[in-house]
């Protein structure tokens, strides 16, 4: 889904400075200060109020990767009682650095909040003995060690049994489908290859335009990478 559309400003609005000030509020389509005047601001003070107020439809979805430098309104989506789970924001905080996560990490088949930063740092193998990396520790939850193949980043924490992650895994799948694969691209000439296989999120695509598809995922690839 395409983000908000802007309309362009008509100019500054000679009432929000004026001693009534501006009666339209977030309707006024006129810039609420002058961007040469006030580059501190950035951003914001390009949009007129108008823009401002609108909603972003990525946070919207489950993941906006501009954070909090997004131009946007970040509102959560409204929850389905019969189904959401309603979560205490105090429990929000990341199980390893007990931070409220700017953005959150999601693993499949767990209910435990990370950042997504800690779960990064948790999953990568380099500085990790050879016998913790081949153990497959690293790619488990850290804390009830449940499997997950991957970290799905969220601007939101959703609980396991809540509907709307497997909805936001599946909106994050499909925006990294649209990204070229790099290992691919870089092996197409000589042999199509990527470590991840079938299981990569990325594109795969022949030089006719139709998808590769590898027959083996990231589990063959690792006990090869073993031997």
């Amino acid at each position: 889904m395409d983000r908000p559309s802007t309309s362009k400003a008509r100019g500054i609005c000679k009432y929000y400075q004026s001693a009534r000030g501006c009666f339209a509020g977030d309707q006024c389509k006129f810039l609420h200060g002058d961007p040469k005047a006030d580059s501190s601001k950035g951003a914001a003070i390009r949009l007129t109020p108008y823009d401002q107020s609108k909603t972003c439809r990525y946070f919207y979805n489950g993941f906006c990767k501009h954070g909090d430098k997004c131009w946007f309104r970040h509102v959560p989506p409204p929850q389905h009682i019969e189904t959401a789970v309603e979560v205490d924001p105090s429990d929000e905080v990341c199980s390893i650095c007990f931070e409220k996560p700017a953005l959150y990490g999601l693993l499949a088949g767990c209910s435990h909040v990370f950042c997504m930063t800690c779960l990064k740092e948790w999953r990568d193998p380099r500085p990790k003995s050879v016998d913790v990396v081949h153990s497959g520790v690293h790619k488990k939850c850290p804390m009830c060690r449940t499997t997950s193949k991957f970290i799905t980043p969220s601007s939101l924490f959703l609980n396991h049994d809540d509907p709307r992650k497997e909805q936001t895994i599946s909106a994050y799948k499909d925006s990294m489908a649209r990204v070229p694969c790099r290992y691919f691209v870089q092996s197409k000439a000589k042999k199509p290859f990527c470590p991840f296989g079938k299981d990569c999120f990325y594109q795969h695509l022949n030089d006719d335009g139709a998808p590769y598809v590898f027959s083996d995922g990231v589990d063959e690839s690792m006990q090869v990478n073993k031997h």
